[in-house]
């Protein structure tokens, strides 16, 4: 069902648990309570974001939407071209935040 395809794509946004412990320990004043309530907003925030997103291209192409949304649309429409490198960068330099 479509709905399934939608649930895909919501599931790829939360996988920063890995650096949890490190912004924990490079909190400010980091209380557990402190890290629930950055943790919650961030998550919240991300959430919707992301939901936003997704819906709107799951709404543009239904149950044929590739999980990455951008391969969607054409390869001659500049605004894409865009998106696709600005993806790709943000892909690049968030890796080194791993270590």
């Amino acid at each position: 069902p479509s709905s399934l395809v939608l649930l895909c794509m919501l599931s790829a946004a939360f996988v920063a648990h890995y650096i949890a412990p490190k912004f924990y320990v490079e909190l400010y004043d980091n209380t557990v309570s402190r890290f629930n309530i950055l943790t919650f907003s961030s998550f919240a925030i991300s959430m919707v974001i992301f939901l936003i997103v997704a819906s709107m291209g799951f709404l543009t192409f239904g149950s044929n939407c590739d999980g990455l949304i951008l391969n969607n649309y054409s390869s001659e429409d500049k605004i894409m071209g865009f998106s696709r490198v600005a993806v790709a960068m943000s892909l690049v330099f968030s890796y080194p935040l791993v270590f």
